[in-house]
Formats: structure tokens, C-alpha cells, sequence
């Protein structure tokens, strides 16, 4: 029986895998499938051989679709947020809080304090290329951008209430009186922000249209993919506007990848008194019944120096110590980072209470990690650093 092109065509598509979506692992393994459920502890897709679950600590990318380069909307506005996300949007509407209305849809409610900059027609070639070379030069505090003749003009100062009902923003110069113009008369905004969030990122997702919301904490059950922001805020996306997600941010190296350099100690008896992506006792880094792939366990008396040649922004770690190792005598432990010499983290290690550490690190050369015990003997004291990475 001869069959015509068409239907050979339907065949094929029929008998073609629905799977599309592609995970890959830090292990650098690839699996083929279709997303079936992210949860606070694994992501689980649906393969040609069934349901296969990967621990969400070993997940490097998840890939569903292409994101456009331009998106859809003839005129958008860019927002960079504190934690790094880049959202573009259709309406930004100002209140007690900014909500951003997403050009692929949905919309992300974040606190005022949490903008960074503003830039409004931002799909205008050249004013994109004039703000992004503005940016570059270093402000004194915060700017607002005029536009007249096609040309951004920065104007520096203070930035301070927004006015809801008026959609008005107080502007000081330096020698000037005080200013209120509208916002939507104000081509660009940029606020000077020098808090690092405390609360760790999980990932970055990116939608159709190329906006990228970092998260901290994700759920998706077959409905909506539920995002938790470092800001606290949650919100919801239709997952087909999704893209990507990103567990890696794309430029970030974990301290136990680099090789640090450690000043030789007549106390350590001239052994390593660190372990790499491991427990001190060989097994992997279990933290309150969570196991780390990634991480540095140190015992008392170890100094690292990392050479970070100015190359980051960010250095983050969970501190905590295994309680199991802990009880062979653990004293009183405690960590302390130094940035160039000056030290910007200090704290006893507990078992019972782990503590994010957020440190900015830009243009830092430098970075000293030191773990002290009690006194001169208390060498089986520890201290361990999960998932410590620094990130661009």
C-alpha cells in the first residue's frame, strides 16, 4: 500500500516523543523529558521510560523553550532589581511597592528599595546603547535621566519619596531646592544600592521575552510555577511563558573548584585541615538532614586566600557544622571573612542554626576565610561552608 507524503508526515508526528524539555546536571549529564514537578528538593520529568527525579542541589539548567532577543510589545520599559533580575515590562506602577507588569504576561510586586534602575523605551537601539555606556560611570549617589534631542542627560543627586497618587518622585540636587517631577516624565532611574540580600538565590528564570527573575524558592505541581523572591514576595507564571531556569546564574564558581592558597601552620602538624565537596570524615555534606554537593569543611586553625582578581560581586555560603563530627569536641568555633584585609564577616559556628552569609565582594582582590577554635588545642573543632561560591 503506497502512502501519500501527508500521511507519512502524520505518522511521524504522532509516533514522534512529546519530550522537549532538557535538564542538565552538575555532573554534566543531560536528561530528555517533560517537566512534571519542581519541589524544594528535586525537579521530576516525565521520560520515555518514566518519572526520573533529580535532587534540585545537582541541577544545573532546566530548558523548555528559546527566549526571543526582542520582545513582543512595540515598547517596553527595563528594570534591574537588587538581586540581579532583569525584568521587562509593559506598566510600572508605583505604590507602597512596584508592581512590574511582564511583557510575556503576569506580573512581580517588589519593594521600592529593591530597584536599581529604570530605563524607559527600552527597545530603542540607541537609547539602550547611550544607557548602558551612562552606566558605566560611576555615580556619586542617584540619578534621573532626562531625555532631550535624543540624548540621555544624567543628573545626579538624591532620590526620595514616591507620591502613589500624584506618581511623583522627590529629587534633591546638591545646592538646589528639592524637586518632585512625574515619573513617566523621567526617562531613566537609577538608585544607589549597596545592601547584598541575606536570603540565598536559587536561580533565575528566564521568560519568552527574555525577562530574568531571580528566585529563591520554586514549586510547580502542573499549574502555575510558584516563585518566591529574595524579596519575599511571591508570584506565580503561566508555565508556558517560561524559557529557562538557570540553578547556575550562568557566571558562578564555587570556592571548592579554585585553589587556595594556605600559609603552612606548626599547630596543623602540616596536614591538610581542609576537604573539598566532602565532610571531614570522608562522607558527603549533610547539614541538618539537607545534603551539599558543593562545599569546604575546615578544621579549626585553617586560613584560605582566594584570589579573586576583582572579577566578582558576590560571595555567599551556608555556615553550619555536622553534628555527628561536632560531638567528638567541638568547642567554640569561629569564622571570619576578610576582603582585602578588612574583615566584613564574623560568627560562631552552631549546629543547631545555620547562617547565610552575603558578602559583597566587587573589586575585591583578596578573599581571606579564616576558622578560629577556642584556644591553641581545639584543633577538632570545625566548621563547613555549603554551597560557598562567588558569583560575577
Amino acid at each position: 500500500m503506497i502512502r501519500s507524503p501527508i500521511a507519512i508526515l502524520f505518522l511521524l508526528l504522532v509516533a514522534a516523543p512529546a519530550w522537549a524539555d532538557d535538564l542538565k546536571t552538575l555532573a554534566g549529564k543531560t536528561l530528555n523529558g517533560t517537566l512534571d514537578k519542581i519541589s524544594d528538593s528535586e525537579i521530576v520529568l516525565k521520560t520515555a521510560t518514566g518519572p526520573v527525579s533529580t535532587p534540585l542541589a545537582q541541577v544545573l539548567e532546566l530548558t523548555l523553550r528559546v527566549s526571543k532577543t526582542i520582545p513582543a510589545p512595540a515598547n517596553y520599559s527595563e528594570v534591574v532589581l537588587a538581586d540581579e533580575s532583569v525584568l521587562r515590562c509593559t506598566k510600572i506602577t508605583f505604590g507602597a511597592n512596584a508592581r512590574l507588569s511582564l511583557t510575556s504576561g503576569g506580573s512581580v510586586v517588589v519593594p521600592i528599595s529593591a530597584l536599581v534602575t529604570i530605563l524607559r523605551d527600552a527597545q530603542d537601539g540607541e537609547l539602550k546603547k547611550q544607557w548602558t555606556k551612562l552606566l558605566k560611570t560611576k555615580a556619586r549617589g542617584d540619578r534621573i535621566f532626562i531625555l532631550r534631542g535624543g540624548d540621555l542627560n544624567p543628573v545626579e543627586g538624591s532620590l526620595g519619596d514616591i507620591d502613589p497618587a500624584k506618581q511623583t518622585i522627590k529629587f534633591k540636587r546638591d545646592g538646589a531646592a528639592e524637586i518632585e517631577p512625574a515619573l513617566d516624565k523621567i526617562q531613566g532611574l537609577q538608585f544607589s544600592r549597596t545592601d547584598v540580600l541575606s536570603e540565598p538565590s536559587l536561580c533565575k528564570i528566564v521568560d519568552l521575552d527574555g525577562s530574568v527573575l531571580v528566585a529563591s524558592k520554586l514549586d510547580y505541581s502542573g499549574k502555575h510555577l510558584s516563585i518566591t523572591t529574595p524579596f519575599g514576595q511571591k508570584v506565580a507564571l503561566e508555565p508556558t511563558t517560561l524559557a529557562s531556569i538557570d540553578f547556575n546564574f550562568g557566571r558562578l564558581t564555587y570556592l571548592s573548584d579554585l585553589d587556595a592558597k594556605m600559609p603552612e601552620s606548626f599547630l596543623l602538624g602540616g596536614f591538610n585541615p581542609v576537604r573539598k565537596d566532602l565532610n571531614l570524615n570522608g562522607d558527603a555534606i549533610m547539614l541538618q538532614e539537607k545534603e551539599y554537593p558543593k562545599g569546604l569543611s575546615m578544621y579549626a586553625g585553617a586560613e584560605l586566600n582566594y584570589d579573586l582578581a576583582g572579577k566578582y560581586r558576590e560571595f555567599k555560603a551556608i555556615l553550619g557544622a555536622v553534628a555527628r563530627i561536632a560531638e567528638e569536641g567541638q568547642g567554640k568555633v569561629t569564622v571570619s571573612v576578610y576582603c582585602d584585609g578588612e574583615k566584613r564577616f564574623s560568627d560562631l559556628v552552631s549546629t543547631k542554626a545555620l547562617k547565610n552569609i552575603a558578602i559583597n565582594v566587587k573589586d575585591v582582590t583578596t578573599l581571606r576565610i579564616v576558622v578560629s577554635g577556642s584556644n591553641f588545642t581545639n584543633f577538632s573543632g570545625h566548621a563547613t561552608l555549603a554551597n560557598a561560591h562567588v558569583s560575577q
